[in-house]
């Protein structure tokens, strides 16, 4: 009798070990929402436009004289020289510090709200200022099922939903196409929407343009029936294992 409770104690611990993954599946997901969980809706203005800076950004500035003909560069007459493509990373209270000019608010402009507010700016010391603004520290996180994550970079100012996922291979193995969740904003209180490009309906929203700092979630699809068929068989491989073992054992004695 000790022989069989030792047995089946054995069992009872190696069937615990199998009805593990069905666990590790779900312990591993990311994000998860309440069936009835209420997603903010789209607005229009979410769908192509054009980037605004935000706390964090780098902008790069290049400023050029006499309509680009001329590089501006400012080294003499005791004036502080600006360099071309020089990176200025916009600050906590939305400025950006830039010698000559001093301190400027960007937080909220376009690129090209930047470059022409600068041209403003320069106008009472250069003739025909040029100025080129572009941003390339701009990020967004993709996770993409249950062990796949990756950061990408918005090299483009209006890349969009789609161009983010055919650079991450597209939907993965296991991925719900029509469960990818968009993240936005301070993650405090966060805007939380709901994106289905299972069906061609969906095309629309994934024309939507990413913003720095987004947060794309690709749910994975869990097939319950596969994985507790998995685990039942598993188990009853080891019951008439462990039983075979007990009884050659047994009448050996």
């Amino acid at each position: 009798m000790k022989k069989f409770l030792m047995f089946l104690g054995v069992l009872v611990i190696a069937m615990s070990f199998t009805s593990c993954s069905t666990l590790s599946v779900t312990k591993g997901r990311m994000l998860k929402t309440p069936i009835d969980f209420k997603y903010d809706e789209f607005d229009t203005t979410m769908l192509v436009q054009q980037y605004r800076v935000v706390i964090d950004d780098e902008i790069q500035l290049s400023m050029y004289a006499n309509d680009g003909y001329n590089f501006v560069s400012l080294g003499g007459s005791g004036v502080v020289s600006i360099s071309q493509g020089t990176a200025f990373k916009v600050r906590s209270d939305s400025t950006i510090k830039v010698p000559i000019i001093g301190k400027v608010n960007v937080v909220g402009m376009t690129l090209e709200g930047i470059e022409t507010h600068f041209e403003k700016i320069l106008e009472s010391q250069f003739q025909s200022p040029f100025v080129i603004a572009k941003i390339d520290n701009r990020r967004i996180f993709v996770f993409s099922g249950i062990s796949s994550a990756s950061v990408f970079m918005l090299h483009n100012q209006n890349t969009t939903l789609f161009e983010v996922l055919a650079n991450v291979g597209g939907i993965p193995g296991g991925g719900n196409a029509s469960q990818i969740k968009l993240i936005r904003g301070d993650l405090d209180a966060p805007k939380i929407y709901k994106i289905d490009i299972s069906t061609i309906e969906g095309m629309r929203d994934a024309e939507l343009t990413m913003q720095a700092g987004d947060i794309l979630h690709i749910e994975p699809f869990i097939n319950y029936a596969t994985i507790i068929t998995s685990d039942v068989l598993s188990a009853l491989s080891i019951l008439s294992t462990s039983l075979l073992v007990y009884s050659l054992f047994n009448s050996g004695n």
